[in-house]
């Protein structure tokens, strides 16, 4: 039981035509897409090799000498000369 195009006016055709070629748009633009993203990534193993950089670690000597301010440095008393 198929569908009777026959008995189908010019605006259903027109939808229908419309709606397989929309469809076919669709697959190819997912098809093209699964096959770059495959490509690129296999591209990307070849080209560059993953690495891990780690940050350097911090200091742990928390008695580290901090330098006071101008401003602190005069006593702190905030007048300017």
């Amino acid at each position: 039981m198929g569908i009777k195009k026959r008995n189908m006016g010019f605006a259903d055709k027109a939808l229908f035509i419309l709606g397989l070629t929309l469809s076919g748009v669709i697959t190819f633009v997912l098809v093209v897409g699964v096959i770059i993203a495959v490509i690129k990534l296999y591209m990307d193993e070849k080209l560059h090799p993953m690495e891990v950089i780690s940050s350097p670690m911090l200091d742990d000597n928390p008695e580290s000498e901090l330098i006071a301010a101008p401003a602190e440095q005069d006593g702190g008393n905030g007048s300017a000369s």
